[in-house]
């Protein structure tokens, strides 16, 4: 039953046969004090000790199945026929055993002399190489195990005679004899049907188990590849919004001869995942902005119109790519996004290449041994370190030692072959089942490997042949591990549940403040103009910002200015609608998503909200004011128009005076529009 457990690796099978070497010197001492009752001549307990000394030189020489074999010859075999011999010559010694019953017992005995003693496992030698159980298999169609049990229920029926003959010498009353008589039918009918049915409850369960192995793995590899390609998506999210933003045009169309525009990575950090380059390419080839510095030594240096990823942008396709750098062996993803002009034309590439390491550093914790790899078969993320970096499988095809001298990593593959799809095969020299799924978009794939626990089914036969007692036990110990495995496979699940809930919200939450960024905003800014143009339905836009905000931080300091941040968003958050999207613009600046709002309502709410912030004060501040601009959707607009016109609009609030709120016209025909100062 530990074997279902702990895995039938080389150590157990080394304690397995210890305890089948010392359950067998236990019936040999019986056998030997049996016959020294008997007036045989026995030698003493020292025979154990060259006995032992010969199994164990067996052993060291042709190993674990040679060891037993010999154990089953020399202990077994002659424990079970001097217990046989025992039992047979002291059938007329207790009165309140009959013979039937002892004559039975020598029976069960010299049969178990002959199927645990004689028919053992191959060996290398005679005649455990000739007749085995193999050979016996082969013969009678029957595995040994399943005779071995069936004389073990016997001897267990025959004792349970014994004792209930006992029992019904000293509890002597009317009825119980027939009860006992009885219930000896039923327990070795049930016995029996035990017996009949264990075969092919063995295989059932052993297809239960494979059936949940598999669904176990198809989980497993589902959850693993979603975090992966949730990791993946914001870096594809970021450039698509990196290629739309109104700062890239001007460096594709910039005429500063060989000068490199500086890309600051502050524009591209989501919060979530680690950028560790970006790039604006134009259609030439030629970097016109960058995140790194270091590409202004790229002047006069070839371009990159032959790099793999430009070109797939260049020509509109989208580029997903995982990479290792070979020197520092860091991981990376690539991905690439064609930047459009008005027309729809491709003018040009943004790319943004982000670390893999905190992900990679986070999947380690994953239980079940797993393999993201590319399309050579080289690991490139695992929990096995010892793999990483290592072809999982062999490739003649690749010049040879290509691999250990890019990354310093040599050994046998774990597989002997590519695996697609799901398969049940030698992984590392255990039998395992390995699934292997590919990664959206990119040519890497994941690879899950989970090992075959506990002994095969002519084994697990036996125990449940052997061990009838144990049968309960073993299903309420199974019962038990499997509701254990559950809740902490559960426990895990929710825990990285939890961990991508709390990445999404940061993704869409500015860390000061607390209140949806810039990708959230623009994210909902597109989608509530879609809705509006779609129904017709009015949709207005404020933009404000801070009068002076320079001047508080250079006379507080920043901390007094970022609480000032703080709680002029916890203000405003509290006086606009549910519907309404506050978010921060960056910096002192906020917008204001107003739905089925017209300009109206939207220019009231600002006024509100501009008289909100002048009559609240802010500790060590004081009073402050600020500038609101406010601009309705109009058939035609998109997002950069609709911001365009309420920034105009507050830009012209900051020239008149400040402390006001300006309209982006022409949006309705008759408006207020008097100071509000």
């Amino acid at each position: 039953m530990l074997a279902l457990i702990a895995g039938d690796g080389t150590e157990f099978m080394v304690v397995r046969t210890v305890v089948l070497i010392m359950s067998f010197m236990l019936l040999a001492e019986a056998g030997r004090k049996g016959g020294e009752t008997h007036g045989l001549p026995m030698p003493g307990p020292w025979i154990y000790i060259p006995i032992l000394i010969g199994i164990g030189a067996i052993g060291f020489v042709d190993g674990l199945a040679s060891a037993k074999a010999a154990a089953r010859y020399l202990l077994a075999a002659p424990g079970a026929v001097l217990v046989a011999f025992t039992a047979f010559t002291g059938r007329n010694d207790d009165i309140r055993i009959n013979r039937p019953l002892m004559v039975g017992v020598t029976i069960a005995f010299a049969g178990y002399a002959v199927a645990a003693g004689m028919i053992v496992e191959f060996a290398p030698f005679w005649p455990a190489n000739s007749f085995n159980q193999e050979t016996f298999l082969r013969v009678t169609g029957v595995p040994i195990q399943l005779v071995r049990g069936l004389i073990a229920v016997a001897l267990a029926a025959l004792v349970w005679a014994a004792w209930g003959r006992r029992v019904m010498e000293k509890l002597d009353y009317p009825g119980y004899s027939l009860h006992l008589k009885r219930q000896f039918i039923g327990v070795l009918t049930t016995l029996l049907l035990v017996l009949a049915l264990g075969w092919a409850l063995t295989n059932y369960l052993g297809e239960i188990y494979r059936e949940g192995v598999e669904g176990e793995a198809t989980g497993d590899v589902t959850l693993l590849v979603s975090g992966l390609e949730r990791e993946t998506a914001i870096a594809d999210a970021m450039v698509k919004a990196l290629a739309a933003s109104p700062s890239v045009q001007p460096m594709l169309a910039g005429r500063e001869g060989n000068r490199v525009a500086e890309l600051s990575l502050l524009e591209l950090d989501a919060g979530v995942i680690q950028v560790t380059r970006g790039l604006i390419v134009n259609r030439a080839g030629d970097i016109v902005g960058s995140s790194d510095s270091s590409d202004q030594s790229w002047l006069g240096m070839p371009n990159l119109r032959s790099v793999d990823w430009f070109k797939q942008s260049i020509a509109g396709r989208a580029v997903h790519q995982i990479r290792v750098d070979p020197p520092q062996r860091l991981r990376t993803y690539l991905t690439a996004s064609p930047i459009r002009d008005a027309d729809g034309e491709i003018q040009g590439v943004a790319m943004l290449e982000t670390s893999l390491e905190t992900l990679a550093e986070l999947m380690t914790r994953f239980d079940q041994a797993f393999f993201v790899v590319d399309a050579r078969g080289l690991v490139v993320i695992t929990n096995r370190r010892d793999e990483l970096f290592r072809t999982l499988w062999p490739r003649p095809d690749l010049p040879r030692l290509q691999i250990a001298e890019q990354f310093g990593a040599s050994g046998r593959p774990m597989l002997a072959r590519e695996i697609f799809g799901g398969d049940w095969v030698e992984f590392g020299g255990r039998r395992s089942y390995v699934l292997r799924q590919p990664i959206d978009g990119t040519q890497m794939s994941l690879i899950l490997a989970i090992p075959v626990k506990g002994i095969f089914a002519s084994r697990l036969l036996g125990i449940i042949i052997t061990l009838q007692v144990a049968i309960a036990a073993l299903f309420y110990f199974f019962g038990m591990d499997r509701g254990v495995r559950d809740r902490f496979e559960r426990q895990l699940r929710e825990e990285l549940l939890i961990q991508t809930e709390d990445l999404a919200r940061q993704a869409a939450t500015d860390s000061l403040t607390g209140l949806a960024n810039r990708m959230k905003f623009d994210a909902r800014l597109n989608e509530e103009l879609s809705r509006s143009l779609r129904s017709g339905r009015p949709f207005s836009l404020i933009i404000f910002d801070i009068d002076h905000f320079k001047e508080v931080n250079d006379i507080y300091g920043h901390p007094v200015g970022d609480q000032v941040l703080v709680r002029l968003s916890r203000t405003v958050d509290a006086s606009v609608r549910q519907a309404d999207l506050l978010a921060r613009w960056g910096g002192e600046e906020f917008a204001i998503l107003l739905p089925d709002t017209d300009a109206a309502a939207a220019y009231e709410t600002a006024k509100k909200l501009r008289l909100l912030v002048a009559h609240t004060i802010f500790e060590h501040v004081g009073t402050i004011t600020a500038s609101f601009g406010v601009a309705q959707v109009l058939p035609g607009d998109h997002a950069d128009t609709l911001v365009a016109r309420a920034d105009n609009a507050l830009y012209r609030a900051k020239l008149n005076g400040r402390n006001r709120v300006e309209l982006s016209l022409p949006v309705i025909e008759v408006v207020e529009l008097s100071p509000t100062a």
